[in-house]
């Protein structure tokens, strides 16, 4: 959040630079003078760092899906990831990640096995 409070300010200073040229949107990332910038743009601009940095590019939809992925893992609920993404309803978040849901709920599963198991044998869950 403090690193895009930091492009709104920049942006801002942008916007006093440009004067009436500026047109305002209601966009955080547009071109020099406020319009907003072409879909393709960001998706562009990672293929560039990639490529300067030697790294492997998998394109801007991979970071959401890592993100969403790296939420369920961690436990987040359903309705907090579908905000989270935008979504307009869970369904579609549940439909999308479902396979990651049903692995999160597996480890759920067997941490409640393990911790209800009073043989005194413990197992450790799956994964650990």
């Amino acid at each position: 959040m403090d690193m895009l409070r930091e492009y709104k300010d920049e942006q801002d200073m942008q916007a006093l630079k440009c004067g009436d040229k500026w047109v305002e949107t209601d966009r955080l990332y547009t071109k020099w003078n406020g319009l907003p910038m072409q879909n393709g743009t960001p998706y562009f601009w990672l293929g560039e760092f990639c490529e300067k940095h030697d790294l492997p590019f998998y394109g801007l939809h991979s970071f959401r899906h890592l993100f969403a992925s790296l939420l369920v893992n961690h436990g987040v609920d359903i309705v907090t990831v579908s905000g989270a993404l935008g979504h307009s309803t869970v369904s579609t978040t549940s439909n999308i990640y479902c396979h990651m849901l049903e692995e999160a709920q597996a480890k759920v599963s067997e941490a409640v096995s393990a911790a209800l198991d009073f043989s005194g044998s413990k197992k450790e869950p799956e994964g650990e």
